[in-house]
């Protein structure tokens, strides 16, 4: 190992700034697999980064007044995202409290993932990870992902001209042309719903879903 790489390696962590969540594959550009283990195990000793769990560190946060934070869910869950190479996105519950589709507030950070379903205890955080046969590796815009996750979440009997006018006022047009392509790969239902949203005026999209 030189120090070059070490270096590289402690310039890539500063230059995410506080906060950012990794993994050992964050840095397979710079070094090999076992000169990064060993960077980042002096790291974590000299108190520079924190191990959450197994293949899963950050650079904490700091607070004045509180001292080192926790992570952020969010963030354990993309990095758990990037060590398995799978896709991970909010639960439908959360992103509908997000896109203001439900008030209530999940308990537990909760995400849909193209991977197994699992709960992880990491950073603190017990995360919960349930498999979604929806959820694949196509890289969707966030908006989309959430609409998405939400309006599964909420059921066909659920979603109503108030929703549907809020998602046509929230997304963008990239949004909705992105959303309308990804239309063939969801269920049946959603599809006079979210031609609504994107565009469709015909007005029948919520009496065709609640048939």
């Amino acid at each position: 190992m030189t120090a070059t790489n070490s270096d590289n390696i402690l310039r890539r962590i500063r230059a995410k700034k506080r906060g950012w969540v990794f993994t050992p594959k964050n840095f397979i550009d710079l070094a090999s697999r076992n000169v990064i283990d060993v960077v980042l195990y002096r790291l974590t000793n000299k108190g520079i980064i924190r191990k959450l769990s197994y293949g899963i560190y950050d650079y904490p946060a700091q607070h004045p007044k509180l001292g080192t934070l926790s992570p952020n869910p969010d963030d354990i869950a993309k990095a758990i995202a990037t060590k398995t190479g799978s896709t991970i996105q909010r639960s439908g519950a959360r992103a509908a409290n997000q896109l203001g589709l439900d008030l209530q507030v999940p308990a537990k950070p909760t995400y849909v993932t193209s991977g197994s379903s699992a709960k992880k205890n990491i950073g603190n955080y017990p995360i919960v990870l349930r498999h979604s046969k929806y959820t694949n590796n196509d890289a969707l815009r966030p908006n989309v992902s959430n609409t998405i996750n939400a309006l599964l979440h909420l059921g066909k009997r659920n979603i109503d001209a108030r929703i549907i006018k809020k998602l046509t006022n929230i997304l963008s047009k990239k949004d909705k042309a992105q959303l309308r392509d990804y239309l063939f790969k969801l269920p049946d239902w959603m599809a006079p719903i979210i031609l609504q949203i994107t565009g469709n005026k015909d007005g029948t999209a919520i009496k065709d879903a609640q048939k």
